[in-house]
């Protein structure tokens, strides 16, 4: 208690001795006995205006693309600039992302694997993801879960017409099979009518991570899910999927087709 009233007894002398000084000497004061509290009132300010800024600026996404396994995590930004210019997006109202930095590994489910394979889903489920870029093995896994669109529905004549020879399918028939009671009863019991050619070929993937075959001639009922990037400006630009073969494709519950389909112009030109 002594030493509390001696400080105060030595701020009030100080205080005296300032009487009649100029500002150099009341802010020297100042520095002196309150720098400590100045400092972290500074800091809580700075903490409450990003805090504040960050919740005024959460817009919500008016494009959402994830691009897996692109190996070119630092393109974002360039990517997000790029496609807004093209597109004509107005971003005052939304936001537009372009997810490069994503990764998924096939030969090895790490937790890494495991956390992108739920923010896909949880994007998908939400409404949220527009378009899926992928190399082919991570692509073919997403196409085969009925989580792409059939393009056909999502693209113009025209686009068709220029695209069509690059697409990839995927047989609604193996997906209705992968639907099936008959599947259900597959996962449980490990048994499967081997005269059931997508019985067969659900086996093959579950136990050797085979996919089907995409050749739509081989199809009781093709569905263009995809298309191959044989060339990209932009991705060349980026180095993104540099030496990769990848397929781009729009998301089954987009509520952006409009932009989904300029993306894949801005994509594949």
């Amino acid at each position: 208690m002594s030493d509390q009233m001696s400080v105060h007894g030595e701020i009030r002398e100080q205080r005296k001795k300032l009487k009649g000084q100029g500002f150099k000497a009341h802010w020297e004061y100042f520095w002196e006995y309150y720098k400590i509290h100045f400092l972290v009132a500074v800091g809580v300010i700075i903490l409450l205006t990003v805090l504040v800024k960050d919740v005024v600026n959460n817009k919500p996404y008016g494009f959402y693309a994830m691009m897996l396994n692109s190996n070119a995590s630092l393109a974002q930004d360039t990517l997000e600039k790029d496609f807004i210019e093209y597109s004509g997006m107005d971003t005052t109202e939304v936001d537009c992302l372009i997810d490069s930095s994503a990764s998924y590994n096939m030969q090895l489910i790490d937790e890494m694997t495991i956390a992108t394979s739920q923010k896909v889903m949880a994007n998908i489920a939400a409404a949220e993801l527009d378009v899926i870029v992928a190399d082919s093995d991570v692509f073919s896994l997403y196409a085969n879960q009925e989580t792409l669109q059939d393009l056909r529905d999502v693209l113009s004549s025209e686009q068709i017409t220029a695209y069509e020879d690059s697409f990839f399918y995927v047989d609604k028939a193996y997906l209705d099979y992968l639907n099936s009671d008959e599947y259900q009863s597959y996962v449980s019991t490990g048994e499967f009518d081997e005269s059931n050619k997508y019985a067969v070929m659900a086996d093959r993937y579950n136990k050797d991570f085979i996919f089907p075959d995409s050749d739509p001639s081989a199809m009781e009922e093709p569905i263009p899910v995809g298309i191959k990037i044989s060339s990209s400006k932009e991705l060349e630009s980026t180095g993104a999927y540099h030496d990769t073969t990848a397929y781009v494709g729009v998301v089954i519950n987009t509520t952006h087709p409009e932009l989904s389909a300029k993306f894949i112009d801005f994509i594949l030109e």
